[in-house]
C-alpha cells in the first residue's frame, strides 16, 4: 500500500558548529519499501520515527533563548534583535558597513555566543591601515602607545574617521583640559569651530606640537596667504623679522588682544624687540600721541606688509595726513610749499615716535615768534640752511633777502634780546606768498598780518610789526618807512 505523505522534507537544528543532526524523509512512492522510514542507511519502523521526530521537535522548542536567537548563521550581527545601535551613525567602519564583522571579530568555540578580536588593538588596526612612520616624527601620545581606540570608535561615529566625540574638538579636550582654550576674549577661528585638525596632525608630524608644518609655513601657506611678502616698487619686500615664526607675536588658540596678539601692541613691540624705542621715549619730553594709546605701533605700522618701507600702512605723508587732515587741506590749497612738504617727506623734519623738542622736531627750534639770538636754537633750520644767513651782517651770496650787501635775515634775527625767529615770518609747511612768507602770525591775542611782494631783484614787505619796506639786491634802497 502506498501512502501519500510529503516528500523531500529536511530541517536542521544547530547547537554548535560541532553538533548537528540532519534528517531526510524521501518519497515513499519512489521506493519499494515497507511502511517504515530510512534515516541514512538505517531503516526504522514508522512508530519509532514518529517518536523520534516528536522528541527532536520538543527539544528544539525548549532550547534556551540565547541559542535560538543565534541558531541561524545567515542572520546579521546588527539585526534589530542584536547590535542594531552600532550602525546608527553617520560614518561607519568599512567592514561594518558591508556586514563583515568577522574581519575584526572571531567566534570562540563552544555554545556561548562570544567573540574575540583577531589581534591586539594596534595590530588589528594595522591589518588594514597603514602604520605611522616613526622615523623623525613626533608622535601623538595615544599613537605611540598603540591606543587607536582612545580617539576612534571601532564601529561608527557622527564624525569622519569614526572620531568618538562630536564636534571633534571635544575629543581633544578630554586630554588637553589642563591647558584649556577659549578662555580669552578673542578666539582663533579653527579653535572656535572645534577644528583642531586644521592645524594639527592626529597621528604624527615632523613639526613640533604635531603641526601640519613648521615655522610660518602653516599660517602663511594654508590660510593667511595675503600676509606673505610681495613685491613693492619692483623689489621684493624685506619681511618683518618676526615673520619667521608667527608665534613670536601671536597666540595660537585664543587671546585677550585683537589679532590673537600675545600682549597689547605697544607692549609686544616695545618690550619685545624694540626696547631702544621705549628707552628713548622714557627720556623724551614729547611723545607721538599714538605711542601713548592702546593700539600704539599699529596705528601707523603693519606687522607683515612692507610695501611702503618701515612696515608703514601707507606712504609716510598719506599716513600723517590720516590724522593731520587740516594740515593736508592747507597744503593742498597753498601756492607755495616747503621743500620737504612738496616732497611728501614729513620725516625730514619730524621724528615719528618721540623727541626732546616740541612738535616732534629732530632738533632745537624756537617755539615762539621772538627770542634772543643763539645759533644753537636754530640747529633744526641749520640742518638744511647755512648758518651764515643769520651770523653774517653782510653777504652777497648766502641769501637773496638782502638790500645790496646788507643781510636782512641777520637784521631780523641776530639780536641780543628780542630778535624775530624764523617762524615769525615764515610758514613751516605751505603758504600763499613767495619766500614761504606767512599771511599772518599770532602774537598773544594780536594777529599780525603780512603782505609780501617779490620782484626780480628784491621785493617789499608790509607787516603788522612795521610799515612797508622795500629792498633791492642790485640797487639798494634807503630803509626808511614810506
Amino acid at each position: 500500500m502506498k501512502r501519500n505523505l510529503p516528500c523531500s522534507i529536511s530541517w536542521c537544528t544547530k547547537k554548535s558548529e560541532e553538533q548537528a543532526s540532519v534528517f531526510q524523509i524521501t518519497d515513499w512512492n519512489s521506493r519499494n519499501i515497507a511502511p517504515d522510514y530510512r534515516i541514512g542507511k538505517l531503516a526504522l519502523p514508522v512508530g519509532q520515527v514518529l517518536l523520534l521526530l516528536f522528541a527532536i521537535l520538543s527539544a528544539s522548542g525548549n532550547a534556551p533563548a540565547q541559542e535560538k536567537k543565534h541558531s541561524d548563521p545567515s542572520r546579521s550581527c546588527v539585526s534589530s534583535e542584536c547590535h542594531a545601535p552600532i550602525v546608527k551613525h553617520k560614518y561607519l567602519h568599512g567592514p561594518l558597513k558591508i556586514g563583515q564583522c568577522t574581519v575584526c571579530h572571531a567566534p570562540l568555540p563552544g555554545t556561548e555566543h562570544k567573540f574575540k578580536l583577531l589581534e591586539t588593538e594596534v595590530r588589528q588596526c594595522l591589518l588594514c591601515h597603514k602604520g605611522v612612520d616613526t622615523k623623525g616624527y613626533n608622535l601623538h601620545d595615544p599613537v605611540a602607545k598603540g591606543e587607536c581606540l582612545g580617539c576612534h570608535d571601532p564601529h561608527g561615529s557622527e564624525e569622519p574617521y569614526q572620531v568618538r566625540k562630536t564636534p571633534a574638538g571635544k575629543l581633544c579636550n578630554e586630554c588637553h583640559h589642563k591647558k584649556p582654550v577659549l578662555t580669552r576674549k578673542y578666539a582663533h577661528k579653527p579653535v572656535a569651530e572645534g577644528k583642531c585638525l586644521s592645524c594639527h596632525r592626529p597621528h604624527g608630524s615632523k613639526a613640533k606640537k604635531l603641526l601640519e608644518a613648521s615655522g610660518n609655513k602653516l599660517c602663511l601657506q594654508e590660510c593667511h596667504e595675503k600676509m606673505r611678502p610681495v613685491g613693492g616698487a619692483g623689489k621684493e619686500q624685506k619681511p618683518h623679522l618676526a615673520s619667521e615664526d608667527c608665534s613670536k607675536c601671536h597666540r595660537s588658540h585664543d587671546s585677550n588682544y585683537p589679532s590673537l596678539l600675545t600682549r597689547s601692541p605697544g607692549e609686544l613691540c616695545l618690550d619685545g624687540c624694540h626696547k631702544e624705542i621705549k628707552e628713548n621715549m622714557g627720556l623724551s619730553e614729547f611723545k607721538h600721541d599714538p605711542m601713548t594709546q592702546g593700539l600704539a605701533c599699529i596705528e601707523c605700522h603693519r606687522a607683515h606688509s612692507n610695501k611702503f618701507g618701515r612696515l608703514l600702512s601707507k606712504p609716510a605723508a598719506d599716513l600723517c595726513f590720516t590724522c593731520h587732515d587740516k594740515l593736508q587741506n592747507q597744503v593742498e590749497m597753498a601756492k607755495f610749499k616747503h621743500r620737504p612738504v612738496a616732497d611728501k617727506s614729513c620725516l625730514s623734519c619730524h621724528v615719528p615716535h618721540d623727541s626732546s623738542y616740541s612738535k616732534l622736531l629732530f632738533d632745537d627750534y624756537p617755539s615762539g615768534p621772538s627770542s634772543a639770538y643763539d645759533a644753537a636754537k636754530y640747529a633744526f633750520c641749520f640742518a638744511c640752511h647755512s648758518e651764515k644767513i643769520t651770523r653774517e651782517r653782510y653777504t652777497t651770496v648766502d641769501t637773496d633777502f638782502r638790500n645790496g650787501r646788507l643781510n636782512l635775515h641777520y637784521l631780523h634775527v641776530n639780536k641780543e634780546k628780542s630778535g624775530q625767529t624764523c617762524r615769525a615770518c615764515h610758514g613751516e609747511h605751505a603758504v600763499n606768498q613767495p619766500g614761504l612768507i606767512r599771511d599772518k602770525m599770532q602774537y598773544g591775542i594780536w594777529e599780525a598780518l603780512f603782505q609780501f611782494k617779490k620782484s626780480n631783484t628784491g621785493g617789499s614787505c608790509l607787516a603788522g610789526c612795521h610799515g612797508e619796506y622795500n629792498y633791492d639786491r642790485v640797487n639798494p634802497v634807503q630803509l626808511n618807512a614810506q
